[in-house]
This record gives structure tokens, C-alpha cells and sequence, in this order.
């Protein structure tokens, strides 16, 4: 098992109550925070899989105060699963900010992340609707 300090991320493999890395009151640190509040810090976890769920577990919470970090996260990360994760989250939690967000999210430069935004704001395209192709040059002969 590994553990990882909440501030600074350096893993170990056995418990401290102080981070030999950074010096953090690890004990103290996860006692001042509430259950939200840890799972926000958990989307900046480094092993892949903890801060899908994360954003998961956030959005089934559909608490607003994760809404910051999740748009934070989509503009941030490399990961397509995970900003795919934050975009199903801010739909579920749906407040005014994480809609209006999610409609900017159409712009995302990769495809999987656009279409989970169309999806959650229940659209079929993320496309402009008067959106007007260029003239084919071969056929305007």
C-alpha cells in the first residue's frame, strides 16, 4: 500500500503522521477538512485512477462547492478520461456556473471531452447551429 501526503504528493510506503518530505501535519491536515473538501484535494492525486473518482463521487455528491475545482481541472489536465470525469460531474452537479461552462467546453480541443459536454447539455452537436461550410471549389465549376 502506498501512501501520499496530501500537500506536497511524495508517496510512501508506510503511514506518517508527519510528511518526511515537506513536514506537513498529515493527522491535523485530513482533520480540518470535510468530506467535499477532501475529494477536491483528490483530484490532483498522481495515481490515474483516484481522481476519476473522485470527480465521480463529486458529482453524485452534486455539491457546488466542487464546481472551481472542476473547471479547473478540465483546463488544466492532459487526461481525457479524467476531464471527461470532471465534465460528468459538473453536469450532475448543475449549477448556473457549471453550465455555462460546460457550453465553453465545446470548444475543447479533444473530441471525447467535447462530446461528453454535448451529451450532458443534451445537444447533438457542439456545433454552431448556422454554421456555413466553404465553398467547395470542384463543385462550383
Amino acid at each position: 500500500m502506498r501512501f501520499y501526503c496530501p500537500a506536497c504528493w511524495a508517496d510512501f510506503g508506510e503511514d506518517f503522521d508527519w510528511c518526511p518530505h515537506c513536514g506537513l501535519d498529515v493527522r491535523e491536515f485530513w482533520a480540518s477538512k470535510d468530506y467535499v473538501e477532501k475529494l477536491v484535494l483528490a483530484l490532483n492525486h498522481p495515481e490515474k485512477s483516484t481522481p476519476i473518482r473522485a470527480a465521480w463521487i463529486l458529482g453524485k455528491l452534486r455539491d457546488p462547492k466542487a464546481v472551481k475545482a472542476l473547471i479547473g481541472l478540465i483546463g488544466k489536465t492532459k487526461d481525457v478520461y479524467l476531464a471527461v470525469a470532471a465534465v460528468r460531474a459538473l453536469a450532475e452537479i448543475g449549477t448556473h456556473d457549471a453550465i455555462a461552462f460546460l457550453e465553453t467546453v465545446c470548444d475543447h480541443p479533444a473530441r471525447m471531452v467535447r462530446e461528453a459536454a454535448r451529451k450532458a447539455l443534451d445537444q447533438d452537436s457542439c456545433e454552431p447551429v448556422n454554421r456555413q461550410q466553404p465553398p467547395n471549389e470542384e463543385l462550383g465549376r
